[in-house]
């Protein structure tokens, strides 16, 4: 028989995660609690339920892993810059369920976080497991340009309507979809999506690493340009994970200067109001035409002002705009640039967003059947902001140039690889989503 599957403590996450920083001496103390105690004090329990109301099991840790991780940022922060976020009280379990708690708070048209027809559908409506003939997979219609890419997807052409948007349009691509894959293995459907630049995943398809972000450091050859003042961040990064670890490093001190392109402006001003709101509080937010020579200019002029950046972006676009890391941290000066991927940067051009990269990670909830089912809300965007942070505000130094690259699939599977949490028979009862 196999040895059961450990059960962390926060407390426990923290401080392995100080450990792997250098900081293994801070302290760090949280009020004990089990793994099925965070995951139903969260709002995740009441996030992940079957159609008849029902709580589904979830594997891994992840709320765990957050309360450890969110600990451990307090403990470097208040040792580093003599502040911390939420004033040393971030829940970091509560910040997975946030999206979920401001969209209510906003009204929510539809309840679209709280009700949803089935759990194998995303929260966000866009995501749906679909069954091969060897297992199940995950695709994301989070674009527009990812229903127009169904045709070429399945090899068949799809009845035309007003627009990709429309409903009855989606809905026939998901037919479709569903209709080609019942035949084909799963590693054949995901290698064909993520070949046409869909998300696409196969459930725990990514390797667990020791910890949840890689990083290397050399010394710089120049010092801040503002000696003195507080570390400036900019932040290229839209929807969630990358104005989350922004905000988390402007609550620990840091200037934050979001930058947003006129010509494609942040989805969620639209979409989550409440979060964007949130995340965006207490900085600068400066709006930037890319198309035109003065506006890449300004970017230039930003991204080199910067002493950390966090970015989320792909390659070819920094690459476009003259702002890739070779030409930023080309000139010496000390940084600290922070990349937000998918998949990790040996798949930089595989696209990924919170609800498939999760799923890539093996954060997958279960019907008693085995049946998959989405794991609370889009958790690897909140994850990898978190972790982003932390690595950041642990790692960054004026005196030397660091890069900090953390995949949203990668944090995903550290959470499901940390533990499972225990399933008895009654459960305790599960809290609602908050937000700070």
């Amino acid at each position: 028989m196999p040895p059961p599957p450990p059960t962390p403590r926060a407390s426990e996450v923290g401080r392995q995660l100080l450990t792997a920083l250098g900081y293994g001496g801070l302290p760090v103390s949280l009020p004990d609690r089990t793994p099925l105690e965070d995951w139903a004090e969260s709002g995740l329990m009441d996030l992940t339920r079957d159609t008849a109301g029902r709580p589904l099991r979830p594997r891994g840790v992840p709320a765990t892993v957050a309360r450890g991780a969110a600990a451990a940022l307090v403990a470097v922060a208040s040792e580093r810059f003599g502040r911390s976020p939420a004033g040393g009280e971030l829940d970091g379990a509560h910040l997975l369920a946030e999206r979920a708690a401001l969209a209510v708070a906003d009204g929510d048209p539809g309840n679209r976080h709280l009700r949803r027809p089935s759990a194998a559908v995303s929260h966000g409506g866009r995501a749906r497991f679909v069954p091969a003939y060897d297992g199940w997979w995950v695709l994301h219609l989070a674009r527009e340009s990812d229903v127009e890419l169904v045709p070429a997807l399945v090899e068949a052409e799809l009845p035309g309507h007003a627009g990709t948007e429309d409903a009855e349009t989606v809905e026939e691509a998901w037919a479709a979809v569903e209709q080609w894959s019942a035949g084909r293995p799963v590693a054949e459907v995901v290698e064909r999506a993520v070949l046409l630049g869909l998300p696409a995943a196969a459930p725990g398809e990514t390797p667990a690493g020791t910890v949840p972000w890689s990083a290397d450091s050399r010394s710089a050859l120049g010092r801040p340009t503002r000696p003195g003042a507080p570390a400036r961040v900019v932040a290229l990064g839209a929807l969630w994970a990358g104005p989350l670890a922004a905000q988390l490093l402007g609550e620990a001190g840091f200037e934050v200067v979001h930058v947003e392109s006129v010509g494609r402006p942040d989805a969620s001003r639209w979409g989550d109001p409440g979060l964007h709101e949130l995340l965006h509080r207490g900085s600068e937010q400066v709006r930037v035409d890319f198309g035109t020579s003065a506006g890449r200019a300004e970017l230039h002029a930003l991204v080199s002002s910067a002493d950390v950046v966090v970015e989320a972006s792909r390659p070819r676009a920094l690459e476009g705009l003259g702002v890739a890391p070779r030409h930023v941290l080309g000139d010496g000066r000390a940084r600290t640039w922070l990349q937000l991927t998918g998949h990790g940067p040996d798949q930089a051009l595989r696209v990924g967003f919170g609800d498939d990269a999760a799923v890539a990670g093996g954060l997958v909830a279960e019907h008693p059947d085995g049946t998959p089912a989405f794991c609370g809300d889009a958790l690897a965007d909140p994850l990898g902001g978190l972790a982003g942070a932390l690595a950041v505000a642990a790692l960054h130094r004026p005196d030397r140039t660091t890069r900090v690259a953390v995949s949203l699939a990668g944090v995903a599977a550290y959470c499901r690889s940390a533990g499972d949490v225990t399933w008895p028979a009654v459960l305790p009862a599960a809290g609602r989503p908050r937000h700070r």
